[in-house]
């Protein structure tokens, strides 16, 4: 299954395969350039970032870790932990990584937002499990929008939350249909999956739904599991259709 997609600005996309538990690293055209991190995961490779050395970060969900790897697939760092050994990360999810080279990742089944710098050292966390303000239940994938904020699909709540990257909550709105993964455009927008209703959703910042399409099925357009999503410089938009087991592109 092909749970997530992420792309480089040079056009490398890097799509999580659960079943052959490895990272495939694409041309933009669907060419298989490698595929890297055999043995190292799970079944569970729920989200990908590429950093800004271009080097590939993965929560292996299952094993409850975040493992970095270069594109030559050189395991680089594992990270189990946050803060210390006891304070262990719990289904991790989403992660993105900001212009600055913060490292943000879904703690899912901690209800919480952690944040690393480019070597995977702890920074600081925010978030906690309920339904109000501050708060998260199940937060599944996290982008940073054009205006610098940082944007979590709020799954068990069915929301986006924003937030600044330091951990400040700024607001939330309520989405359509239940989220799964985000991505943001460099035009204001929020481009967003539901793996419930196989459909991509698009929102303005301001959370003003603009635009949904696909439903459930095999045929072009439509998805079987609508799970990551990423978009490149020139608006591109790849969505990993996860048990059709193929990458599409709008």
């Amino acid at each position: 299954m092909y749970f997530a997609v992420a792309v480089t600005n040079e056009g490398l996309l890097a799509v999580t395969d659960g079943v052959n538990r490895c990272v495939h690293l694409l041309t933009n055209e669907g060419a298989l350039v490698r595929s890297i991190g055999i043995e190292v995961f799970g079944i569970c490779l729920y989200q990908v970032a590429f950093d800004l050395k271009g080097n590939i970060w993965v929560t292996d969900n299952n094993n409850n870790k975040l493992v970095k790897l270069s594109q030559s697939g050189q395991l680089l760092l594992t990270i189990h932990h946050t803060r210390s050994g006891n304070d262990r990360f719990c289904k991790p999810a989403g992660v993105s990584v900001s212009q600055e080279g913060l490292i943000c990742v879904c703690d899912s089944g901690n209800d919480r937002i952690t944040v690393h710098d480019e070597e995977g050292k702890f920074l600081f966390a925010f978030g906690a499990e309920g339904s109000g303000p501050q708060r998260f239940s199940d937060p599944y994938d996290i982008a940073f929008g054009s205006d610098g904020l940082l944007y979590v699909t709020d799954y068990g709540n069915k929301r986006v939350c924003v937030w600044s990257k330091e951990g400040t909550f700024k607001r939330y709105f309520k989405t359509e249909c239940t989220p799964t993964c985000i991505a943001a455009t460099s035009d204001n927008h929020l481009v967003i999956t539901s793996f419930s209703s196989n459909s991509v959703m698009i929102y303005t910042l301001e959370g003003e739904l603009i635009h949904q399409f696909g439903a459930k099925g095999s045929q072009p357009g439509r998805f079987d599991g609508c799970w990551g999503i990423c978009i490149d410089n020139s608006g591109v938009v790849y969505v990993a259709d996860a048990v059709n087991k193929r990458v599409q592109v709008f």
